[in-house]
This record gives C-alpha cells, structure tokens and sequence, in this order.
C-alpha cells in the first residue's frame, strides 16, 4: 500500500542535503594560507600517483560531508568524514595512526574552496600535532568537481 505522505525524488532529497552540506563553507574564512592549512599538493601531482594509492605507498583521506564522497572520489580515498566533531577528530586520529610512518598522507574535502574548507583546518591541525611531515592537503581551489573530475582526473563512485 502506498504512503499518503509526499515522496520527495531522490534527486531533490539529494540537492538538498547537499545544500545543508556545502552551507558550512559559506562560513569559512578564505583567508589561509599554506601555513595555516599545511603544505599544498597539486591535483595533477596526485593524479600522477593513482597507482601508488593503490600500492598503499599514499593514504588519502577525505574529510568531508558523505554525500559528496558518494558521488566520486579520489580513488582509494578512505572517507574519514567531516571532523567538526569529537567523534570525527577521533576517527581522524584513528586513521591516522593506522598508517606506517613512510606513507605519504593527502587530505582533502573538495565541498568548496581549500582555503575556506571549514574541514580542512581541523583535520590539517591533528595531521601536524602527530608530527606528520610527509602529509599534504590536496590543493582544490574552487571545489573536487571543479578542480579534479572535471580536468578528467580518475574518479571512484561508493
């Protein structure tokens, strides 16, 4: 039998928890720097190590909204998820001791600019607090969409 309630399509159901998402960024402060948000990796230079994610010689974690890591991702990303909770900072820092100390480690989001990614900061800080100097944080100025699949880098679809 069917609901009498209104079903919403899943596209719209999408959009919008999509637009819950993406409306943290508006409150970031695009002011960072490469200082305040750890040392930057281009996109092409990580495309170009597709196969050692794969090899395990790169972690790459994201720590963004799980709608966006469901729609692609950086393949072999491991969806920490967004860190502006305790249990996310735990997670993160979880993770993180989970890989051997000679893996290289690249954070990112994509949900809007690097430098006013209200994720990014927080997971960034508990990257450098354990002392992790061969980490980056993937260098997406506008958005993952923008910056990454749509310069044909390979995506992943969870």
């Amino acid at each position: 039998m069917r609901s009498s309630s209104p079903r919403v399509p899943r596209r719209a159901f999408v959009a919008g928890a999509l637009s819950v998402a993406l409306a943290a960024c508006k409150k970031g402060d695009d002011t960072a720097t490469e200082a305040s948000i750890g040392p930057l990796l281009a996109p092409s230079a990580l495309a170009a190590r597709v196969d050692d994610i794969k090899g395990g010689k790169v972690a790459v974690l994201y720590v963004g909204p799980d709608a966006l890591f469901g729609r692609g991702h950086v393949p072999g990303a491991r969806n920490v998820g967004a860190v502006d909770s305790e249990g996310g900072r735990r997670a993160l820092s979880e993770e993180l001791a989970a890989i051997p100390a000679e893996t290289d480690i690249v954070l990112y989001c994509g949900c809007c600019p690097v430098r006013s990614c209200p994720n990014i900061r927080p997971a960034s800080a508990a990257l450098r607090k354990l002392g992790r100097a061969n980490a980056h944080v993937l260098d997406l100025p506008t958005r993952f969409s923008t910056d990454w699949s749509d310069k044909g880098y390979p995506v992943e679809r969870s």
